[in-house]
C-alpha cells in the first residue's frame, strides 16, 4: 500500500465512527436501493440543482428545504404551479432564478415534449440490479455507473460531471462514480497534493481524469469511493465548524448570548435553522436564526429583536 492509499484508509478510519458514515459503510456492504421511481428522481434533481452553489449540510438551506413536508417542489405540485409561483418558492436561494429555468426545461424535457424519462428510467433501473446484487462490489460496476452518468449530464440543464454524480448517490445507484465538491477536491489537495483546479472538472475529460486517479487510490486502499467521499465530507464539515464556531454549542457572542442547541426547526421567513439562545445576564431564553448568532441581543434586557419560537 503506497502513502496516498494509507492516508485514505487512515481518514475513512478516522470517521467511520461517525453514525451517518457507519450506516453508510453498511449499506454499500449489504443495503439494497429503491426502485428509481420519477418522483424521487424528481425531487433529487431539484436538490442537485439547488446545491451546484450551496452546501446540503445539517440545517443548512438546502437540508431545510428538504426535510419540509410535504417538499415544496414534488413532482405533483410543481405541476400544477406557474413559472412564478415556482420562483416565489426558490426566491431565497442562491440562483434560484436559473434553478427555477432548469426546472422548466427539465420538465419539458423528461416528461412532456422530449419525453426522456422511459430512457433514463431503464438506464437507472439497470444500476438498481447491479447495486442490489447479491454480488461483492465489483471494478466492472464502473463501467454502467460511468455511462448512466453521462447520460444524465447530457440530457439534463444545469446538471454537470459533478451534480449527475450527486444525483445517482442521492438516489443510492453508485459506488465508484461520486462528485468531486470543494470539499473532497480541498482534502485531496491538503493531504495528497493534488492541485484540482475548478476549471478542470467542468468537461467529463477533466473530470474523469481525476476520479479515475481517486478511484484507483481508493481501489488499492480497499475502500470504496462512496465511502470515502462520506469521510472526507465529514472530516471537512469538522474542520470548517472548528473555523466558524457561532453555531457549535456554548458559544458565547460578544453580547453575552450563548448557544444552546440547535432545534431542528426552520425560520420560513429566511428558510435558516433556529437555535435555542441563553441570555448571560439575565437567563432570557429564546429562539433565533444561525445566521444571527453573531449580532445577537437579548430581547429581554438588551433591546434585541424578538426571539423566535424554539419549541
Amino acid at each position: 500500500m503506497n502513502d496516498e492509499q494509507e492516508l485514505v484508509k487512515r481518514l475513512v478510519e478516522r470517521m467511520k465512527v461517525v453514525d451517518w458514515v457507519a450506516k453508510l459503510i453498511r449499506f454499500n456492504e449489504e443495503g439494497k436501493a429503491d426502485p428509481p421511481t420519477k418522483e424521487a428522481f424528481w425531487k433529487h434533481l431539484v436538490l442537485c440543482l439547488l446545491t451546484t452553489q450551496q452546501r446540503s449540510t445539517a440545517g443548512s438551506q438546502v437540508d431545510l428545504f428538504e426535510k419540509r413536508v410535504p417538499f415544496p417542489l414534488e413532482l405533483e405540485a410543481y405541476r400544477a404551479m406557474g413559472y412564478e409561483e415556482v420562483l416565489q418558492t426558490l426566491k431565497s436561494f442562491r440562483f434560484g432564478k436559473p434553478v427555477t429555468r432548469y426546472l422548466q426545461i427539465n420538465h419539458r424535457r423528461l416528461f412532456e415534449k422530449d419525453d426522456c424519462w422511459p430512457e433514463i428510467q431503464a438506464s437507472l433501473e439497470l444500476l438498481q440490479r447491479q447495486r442490489n446484487s447479491d454480488n461483492a462490489p465489483a471494478q466492472s460496476h464502473k463501467v454502467l455507473e460511468r455511462k448512466v452518468a453521462r447520460r444524465l449530464a447530457d440530457h439534463l440543464d444545469g446538471i454537470g460531471p459533478k451534480q449527475s454524480r450527486n444525483l445517482l448517490q442521492w438516489l443510492g445507484l453508485t459506488r465508484y462514480e461520486i462528485p468531486l465538491d470543494s470539499r473532497v477536491t480541498g482534502w485531496l489537495g491538503d493531504n495528497l497534493g493534488w492541485n484540482i483546479s475548478f476549471d478542470s472538472l467542468n468537461d467529463n475529460v477533466g473530470y474523469e481524469f481525476w476520479l479515475d486517479r481517486l478511484q484507483s487510490v481508493c481501489d488499492g486502499a480497499g475502500i470504496l469511493p462512496t465511502v470515502f467521499d462520506a469521510a472526507a465530507f465529514e472530516e471537512g464539515k469538522i474542520e470548517r465548524a472548528l473555523q466558524n464556531p457561532a453555531n457549535r454549542i456554548g458559544y458565547v457572542n460578544k453580547s453575552g448570548q450563548v448557544v444552546v442547541r440547535n432545534t431542528d426547526l426552520c425560520n420560513p421567513d429566511k428558510n435558516r435553522a433556529i437555535y435555542m439562545l441563553g441570555c448571560s445576564y439575565c437567563g432570557q431564553v429564546y429562539g433565533a436564526a444561525g445566521s444571527d448568532i453573531v449580532g445577537r441581543k437579548c430581547p429581554k434586557c438588551q433591546d434585541g429583536a424578538p426571539g423566535l419560537a424554539h419549541e
